[in-house]
């Protein structure tokens, strides 16, 4: 599991920065500034916050508080995003990736005893 912990790190630090630069740098990104409605580029730059989530964690990642505080963290903003994207209905790599790591989330969450120290 803890093995899943890490992947779940990585996959997330991936995704979500990869969506931060699309979302920063595409049409109502940055480029757009000022003109109204810049929603995607406003949540690109919060989206760096989840990114860095892994980042955070990473030295105390046996650290079972630590461990709850950042799963409970990706596990609901997976599925919140997950719940958003099904709810619109056209992204569907966006949605099969968010349940993929809000799975992964619930997984790691329901089983951190295992692997975590107190």
């Amino acid at each position: 599991m803890k093995y899943l912990f890490i992947a779940l790190l990585v996959l997330n630090f991936l995704a979500e920065t990869m969506a931060a630069a699309a979302l920063i740098g595409g049409p109502e990104g940055l480029a757009a500034a000022g003109t109204g409605g810049q929603w995607s580029m406003h949540y690109g730059f919060a989206v760096i916050a989840i990114a860095s989530a892994g980042l955070w964690v990473w030295p105390y990642r046996t650290s079972r508080p630590a461990v709850t505080a950042v799963l409970g963290i990706l596990l609901v903003f997976h599925t919140s995003v997950f719940i958003s994207l099904t709810a619109a209905g056209d992204q569907a790599f966006g949605m099969v990736l968010h349940a993929v790591l809000a799975v992964m989330a619930l997984v790691a969450f329901t089983q951190r005893g295992k692997w975590c120290e107190s």
